[in-house]
């Protein structure tokens, strides 16, 4: 069985083409993709060439929502028709990399892959804000490996997807989170989601930080890699308070941080890397229940015939944008 699927063909370029599926095995499902969104931190960084294990040609992306279409005869606790997350996939074209694989129209996954999400199918804008359960589970992942709680104050540099979505959770445990932003336009956006949002070349950004945590911060929390950026904001922890390092490091001689700075303050530094299943329930449930409020977050929305469209944004930066969707069981043009 053929099916659709987007693929970078070589660094900064994309394309439409097809992968061969293999026949389904006793523990598969075959499934047919709902709805896919792109990560706009791990697939830019794919496309760039530089995310770890990055290989040319790839399919990328690992948010997929889909519909089981067959079930192999050991699969347990699934049945055709059922909504399920995730699931990479595999192919016959042995030179065609997975990167995480879920832009595709159809794929045949192990059922472990996945997860049971609804036996009937939620409405459209629902489907869309669980799409991007990852990614803004990572956020969780660092707001739970953090340890945040009331009255904290947390300064989160970045206000992509995972800095407003951390933002959204310490404020769901009572917590109070700035963000800060290069990027004028962004900042315009986003404080009408989230805020306070400052932008990070305003002469006043020091005192209007200060303003707000004058003990200092008890969380750093970066998502974005710019040492310079996180080197100030250390300046503004509170003594013995924490620095998570969120971001994507690949370019270390780009990326290495005052060290100094975080041993005079005595600050414990943590990382993380991708989500456990704690994260993705905790996540998805928010998302179902809005308290985690992904809608305003999805700028963009196209038919998977035209997304290259979206890669296309997500390659200039322009227009601006953040969550984009593509819908698979559109109409056919």
């Amino acid at each position: 069985m053929k099916t659709k699927a987007v693929i970078f063909p070589k660094a900064d370029t994309f394309e439409f083409g097809e992968v061969t599926l293999p026949e389904p095995g006793p523990s598969d499902v075959l499934l047919r993709s709902v709805v896919t969104a792109i990560s706009p931190g791990t697939e830019r960084w794919i496309l760039r060439g530089k995310h770890l294990g990055s290989k040319f040609p790839c399919v990328p992306g690992y948010h997929r929502i889909s519909v089981v279409e067959q079930c192999g005869k050991d699969v347990p606790g699934l049945q055709v028709g059922d909504l399920v997350y995730g699931g990479g996939g595999r192919w016959q074209e042995s030179h065609i990399a997975c990167l995480f694989g879920a832009h595709t129209g159809h794929a045949v996954a192990d059922w472990r892959s996945v997860d049971f999400i609804d036996s009937t199918m939620p409405n459209t804008l629902d489907l869309e804000c669980m799409a991007f359960t990852i990614v803004a589970g990572v956020a969780n992942r660092g707001i739970r490996f953090c340890e945040v709680h009331d009255h904290q104050k947390i300064l989160i540099i970045g206000a992509g997807f995972i800095g407003i979505c951390a933002a959204q959770l310490a404020g769901l445990r009572r917590a109070q989170a700035v963000l800060i932003e290069k990027d004028p336009e962004r900042v315009a956006w986003v404080k009408n989601i989230v805020g306070p949002v400052f932008c990070t070349d305003d002469e006043k950004l020091e005192a209007n930080l200060r303003g707000v945590a004058p003990a200092g911060f008890d969380l750093i929390y970066d998502t974005v890699g710019h040492a310079a950026t996180t080197d100030a904001m250390v300046k503004l922890a509170k003594p013995q308070g924490k620095l998570l390092l969120q971001a994507q490091y690949f370019d270390k001689e780009k990326c290495a941080v005052d060290l100094d700075q975080i041993k005079i303050r005595e600050l414990t530094c943590k990382t993380t890397c991708g989500i456990d299943k704690q994260d993705w329930i905790d996540t998805i449930t928010n998302i179902r229940q809005r308290r985690l409020r992904i809608a305003p977050l999805i700028t963009h929305r196209f038919n998977a015939d035209d997304a290259l469209k979206g890669y296309e944004l997500l390659h200039t930066g322009k227009p601006l944008n953040m969550g984009i969707v593509f819908h698979w069981d559109a109409p056919k043009k």
